[in-house]
């Protein structure tokens, strides 16, 4: 399995919980290196997030988005076409099955000082710790 922790601002770590926002974007991609589910794990950052865990989903697919961002993609992103041209070019992460952690998780709990910048692999064991959390 492979385990992704990123970075998320509200409100949009609230949308994509909540289950409206369906697609992410972000300027760079995992390189999945075997086969497997990926599972993203969402770090709520910002002065108004938790600072912490807060949650997870699944992730579907990557499309590579070069110059155009469909409208239903955007809408489904939860951004404005502005927002949308500004990543460009990017990736859109296809994500679903989204579950809240019953309590936020400090990075210190899974070992780590600083949450990544947009995104970063975690170790089974790091995520190990965090489905514990989530039971």
């Amino acid at each position: 399995m492979i385990n992704i922790l990123l970075s998320v601002r509200r409100p949009f770590s609230e949308k994509i919980l909540s289950g409206e926002k369906k697609w992410e974007l972000r300027k760079t991609k995992p390189i999945f290196r075997r086969c497997g589910p990926v599972t993203l794990w969402f770090y709520e950052s910002g002065k108004d997030g938790e600072r912490a865990i807060i949650g997870k989903c699944q992730l579907k697919y990557l499309i590579r988005m070069i110059s155009y961002i469909p409208d239903g993609l955007i809408e489904d992103a939860c951004i404005t076409k502005e927002r949308g041209r500004s990543y460009l070019p990017c990736y859109a992460w296809h994500i679903y099955d989204p579950v809240r952690l019953p309590l936020a998780v400090p990075l210190s709990d899974i070992g780590l000082t600083r949450p990544p910048q947009s995104w970063r692999y975690i170790t089974n064991e790091q995520a190990a710790i965090l489905e514990r959390r989530g039971e």
